[in-house]
C-alpha cells in the first residue's frame, strides 16, 4: 500500500506545477524563445533557482508538456478498455483526443512547431504513448490485429503517422481539422492501402 504524499512532496508537486503552467503560457503569448528562466519565475512567483531545480533546461518544460498529453491519454485508454471499445476505436479516440488538445492549445503548439522545439522534444525521448501501445496489445489479444504484426510496432506506426500529421497540419496554419487527418490515415494503417485482387 503507498503511503499517501508529505507536505514537502506536496509543496514540490504544486510548485512544479505552477512552473509548468507558467511556462506554457508564456510561451503561448509571447514565444518560447523569448521567454527566460527569469520570466518564468516571476510568472509562478518563484525563485530562479527554483525553476532550475525542477526543470534543468527549458526543453523540460516541453516534455512535461507532451508527458502530461500522455497522462490524458492512459486515462482514457482505461476507460475504453473497461468498456470492451475495438483497438481501432481506441486509437481514434485517442487520435481525437491529441487534435482536440493542440486545437485548445493552438498558440502553443504553433510557437513550438515553428520554433522546432516540438520536433526536439520528440527527438529527445517522446516516447509512443502507453496508452497506444495498450491498446494495440489489447487489439492484438482479442484477434484484431494480425498476428504476424508486432503490437507495439502497430502503435510506433500510429504515433509517427501523427506526429507527422500534426507537423503538416501546424505548418499549414491548422488550414483543416486536425482530427479529420488523423482518422482518416488511421483509417488507412487499419486497412492497408494495396487495392485486393
Amino acid at each position: 500500500m503507498t503511503s499517501p504524499p508529505n507536505r514537502h512532496d506536496q509543496r514540490r508537486t504544486a510548485t512544479r506545477e505552477r512552473l509548468l503552467t507558467a511556462a506554457l503560457e508564456l510561451f503561448a503569448t509571447q514565444g518560447y524563445a523569448a521567454t527566460t528562466y527569469d520570466h518564468i519565475a516571476e510568472r509562478a512567483d518563484v525563485g530562479r533557482q527554483t525553476a532550475f531545480n525542477h526543470f534543468r533546461r527549458k526543453e523540460d518544460f516541453v516534455t512535461a508538456w507532451v508527458q502530461q498529453r500522455h497522462e490524458v491519454l492512459d486515462r482514457q485508454d482505461e476507460a475504453s478498455a473497461s468498456t470492451g471499445d475495438s483497438v481501432i476505436d481506441a486509437l481514434a479516440d485517442a487520435l481525437r483526443t491529441l487534435a482536440e488538445l493542440n486545437e485548445r492549445e493552438y498558440a502553443l503548439a504553433k510557437d513550438l512547431h515553428d520554433s522546432g522545439v516540438l520536433h526536439a522534444a520528440f527527438a529527445l525521448g517522446a516516447t509512443t504513448p502507453q496508452a497506444f501501445v495498450t491498446a494495440t496489445t489489447r487489439g492484438a489479444e482479442q484477434g484484431e490485429i494480425r498476428p504476424d504484426f508486432d503490437p507495439a510496432a502497430v502503435a510506433d506506426l500510429v504515433f509517427d503517422t501523427y506526429i507527422t500529421t500534426l507537423g503538416r497540419w501546424l505548418a499549414a496554419d491548422a488550414d483543416r481539422p486536425l482530427a479529420d487527418a488523423l482518422l482518416a490515415r488511421l483509417d488507412i494503417l487499419a486497412t492497408g492501402f494495396t487495392a485486393g485482387y
